[in-house]
């Protein structure tokens, strides 16, 4: 009986009962609920600086990181949440991390295509669950950032020259080239670079390389070329006042330069043979037995199944030799190990699948709860929103939000996109933070002072204790710490304001 239910599962799942619909139900629940909740993130704060600098200037050719020219990236990430926070009325995290999400909803698709296209439905349908369920791919498809667009854009690129292979008109070679473009827009040129290796290689397995060296190939090119360089043209034309930097020098120097001489991020060789298998997690259970199944496997393998397993080797090994190493480059290559690994599944006996599909349902349940559920139960109580609202809250009380000055005091900068206000004054620290004492902070804070009653304060609690006897007079708004049972969790790091208390009508 155990067994018959196990079989149904597969079959509903990926089997003769499946269907894409319910692949795309999944992939709705587990990247789109409850989207914003979560407070941003590290590097999320370096998008919503750019896109409210460009709003706030009303300048999107030429991005800021606050006061900073910051044009390390190409523009289409940040135009494309502008777009949805122009549509929507509000720049908030949802509207931060809904390009990414959307862009994981593309990559379930497109993967369900490249499957059913290179082998069947079945493969398609096994591919997309296994990559939904993949923890690293779901985390990135709900952080705002570049690298899930670059991901999406690659692998719909493959999945278009898959569908479209055996044309040769103008229309599907310039559609190909006009996606690898876009997607060179949202983070470089290993948007482009990552469908034409695996392009190459179908290429050559399949002897159809010089059916498509044909003339409407090279003409199909040519509208590609000409919606890459238009944002940076535009942004050389209208060149800003005193904007120096130049978005296709800084194409080269990111992803050229950095390739060969790399000025930063120079991880060891070996780093992707460590983040692979954990970028692969829970996969990588099924993918490391299906590596070393290859040498068994390789002479019986289709021409389709080879197709992957190159693939995954030849991108594997261009991100290696690549001076520029972090974990998160990966990223791209997790769709084609994922192909990969669910063709060895199908390839094995019924037992395995049964046991793959109940994996999957079992991570599906363990994402949702770890990712979406908790995440939203913490963060509606605790962390930086939950903070700036009080703060909004209470100081809008004494007077219109608009009108306070903001004083930062070392504080976290995603603070900034939750006040959202454009009178905020930053002041660091020289220095370790552990190391500080209130002779280092006078000096680091001089207009200490000299406070104005028309300023909020704003820092984080292991400075409490100094900054307590400059702010007697005023009111101290922070946010509670996390109580578990017999464990209390500090975060000296939490954000701490104080707001003078005498501008009350109270």
């Amino acid at each position: 009986m155990k067994s018959i239910q196990s079989l149904s599962l597969a079959d509903y799942l990926f089997g003769n009962k499946a269907r894409f619909g319910y692949l795309l139900i999944g992939a709705i629940l587990l990247l789109f609920t409850f989207l914003g909740a979560k407070d941003i993130w590290t590097q999320e704060h370096r998008w919503a600086d750019i896109v409210f600098g460009m709003f706030y200037r009303n300048d999107f050719l030429h991005p800021y990181l606050g006061e900073t020219k910051y044009y390390d990236k190409p523009l289409l990430s940040y135009w494309l949440i502008a777009l949805i926070a122009q549509l929507t009325g509000a720049l908030t995290t949802w509207t931060l991390r809904l390009p990414s999400a959307l862009a994981g909803l593309l990559a379930i698709w497109s993967i369900y295509r490249l499957g059913a296209q290179t082998k069947d439905k079945e493969l398609g349908l096994l591919a997309g669950w296994l990559l939904l369920t993949t923890f690293y791919f779901v985390f990135w498809a709900r952080v705002s950032s570049a690298d899930m667009l670059n991901l999406a854009g690659s692998l719909f690129a493959v999945a278009w020259y898959v569908d479209h292979r055996e044309q040769n008109s103008f229309f599907s070679y310039a559609i190909f080239f006009i996606i690898l473009a876009l997607t060179s827009l949202c983070k470089g040129l290993g948007g482009a670079i990552i469908p034409l290796v695996a392009v190459f290689i179908d290429l050559i397995l399949r002897h159809t390389l010089r059916t498509h060296l044909r003339l409407s190939l090279f003409v199909g090119i040519f509208p590609a070329l000409i919606i890459y360089f238009i944002p940076f043209l535009a942004s050389s034309y209208w060149s800003g006042e005193g904007y120096s930097q130049n978005g296709l020098y800084l194409v080269y120097r990111e992803n050229i330069l950095r390739y060969f001489q790399p000025f930063d991020h120079q991880g060891h060789i070996y780093t992707y043979f460590v983040y692979l298998p954990i970028y692969l997690i829970p996969w990588v259970i099924f993918f490391i037995p299906a590596l070393f199944s290859m040498k068994r496997r390789w002479l019986s393998m289709s021409v389709s199944s080879q197709w992957l397993a190159l693939t995954l080797f030849m991108l594997f090994l261009f991100f290696t030799l690549s001076g520029s190493r972090r974990s998160y480059y990966v990223l791209p290559i997790i769709p084609f190990a994922i192909l990969f690994t669910a063709d060895w599944i199908l390839s094995n006996t019924a037992k395995l699948k049964q046991w793959s599909a109940w994996c999957i349902i079992f991570s599906f349940i363990f994402l949702y709860s770890v990712m979406i559920v908790l995440p939203t139960w913490y963060y509606s109580k605790f962390g930086a929103a939950h903070f700036t609202r009080t703060l909004i809250t209470e100081a809008s009380k004494m007077k219109p939000w608009n009108q306070w000055q903001i004083v930062m005091f070392d504080a976290e900068s995603k603070l900034n996109f939750y006040l959202q206000s454009p009178h905020i004054k930053q002041f660091d620290i020289h220095g370790n933070r552990d190391a500080q004492s209130i002779l280092t902070l006078q000096k680091s804070w001089p207009i200490l002072k000299n406070k104005s009653k028309d300023v909020i304060f704003i820092s984080r609690k292991r400075y409490i204790l100094f900054l307590q006897r400059f702010f007697s007079e005023y009111r101290v708004i922070t946010i509670p710490a996390l109580s578990l049972p017999f464990i209390s969790l500090q975060d000296f790091d939490a954000p701490i304001a104080f707001i003078p208390i005498q501008n009350s009508h109270e």
